[in-house]
């Protein structure tokens, strides 16, 4: 039997401050996988695709690394980790990160119900809540939802199912604006189907997205954005920058009042 590398940590970490008392009417995202940070070039990459965004939303993010400075400091975002796990050799923490110009109201976190085979470690959610304001009016009585995660991967598409079923349960009861984005593990047709299937029941819409696929991800397309009381503005995927496996998605959004 392989003695793991990890420890499991399911926690949140809330690092930096905020600098903005409400979200809207336009909010500008990025959305990257950031492979760990383990290409060279990431840190410059990073700090020039955040520049101007109200929400950054990471995959594959760490803490307890040299690039944990760059959150800890931040006066532009307040940034929490959902923490996966850690590994025993580096002592680094690995999991999601969500980044806000504004203070979250209400954040949760919770792990995949089943761990990935071989490294026994699990996948996270991370649900943010931010007061928002529109176009329409100064201030709104719903809050904007935003729920950052990442799939299990290397199971049976029953596991996937419940994995799946977890996150849009954090959906289900929300009234608001939502944007629901990650690293889905979507690279065959059923896990796609269920996906798309499950987002349709609570009118969520897809943007759509021009990429180029690879073959580390079976030619399919991961990375998924969806929306709810949000039009989409601008959409560009950055595949000239390669300082990670998954290529970096900024888009523009614009709350509307009501649909």
């Amino acid at each position: 039997m392989m003695k793991s590398r990890y420890r499991k940590i399911e926690s949140l970490k809330v690092m930096g401050s905020a600098s903005k008392a409400v979200m809207g009417p336009n909010i500008d995202v990025l959305l990257w996988n950031v492979f760990k940070c383990r290409r060279e070039g990431w840190q410059e990459d990073f700090q020039t695709l955040i520049h101007d965004k109200d929400l950054v939303l990471l995959q594959e993010a760490v803490f307890n690394s040299p690039f944990d400075v760059i959150f800890s400091q931040s006066t532009q975002h307040q940034w929490i980790m959902a923490r996966s796990f850690k590994n025993l050799q580096t002592s680094i923490e690995t999991g999601i990160k969500t980044g806000s110009s504004v203070t979250a109201n209400k954040h949760f976190c919770s792990a995949s119900p089943y761990s990935e085979p071989i490294t026994k470690t699990k996948k996270m959610l991370l649900a943010t809540e931010y007061p928002i304001t529109s176009a329409e009016s100064s201030f709104l009585e719903s809050s904007l939802l935003v729920v950052n995660t990442h799939i299990i991967n290397f199971v049976s598409l029953r596991k996937f199912k419940t994995h799946l079923d977890q996150v849009f349960q954090v959906l289900k009861h929300h009234n608001g604006p939502i944007i629901l984005a990650g690293d889905f593990n979507t690279w065959n047709g059923k896990r796609l189907a269920y996906f798309n299937s499950l987002a349709m029941s609570l009118f969520l819409e897809e943007v759509k997205l021009i990429r180029q696929p690879r073959l580390s991800h079976f030619f399919k397309h991961l990375d998924h954005v969806y929306c709810r009381g949000l039009d989409v503005v601008d959409v560009h995927v950055h595949t000239d920058i390669h300082s990670s496996d998954h290529f970096p998605i900024s888009l523009s959004l614009k709350i509307v009042a009501s649909r």
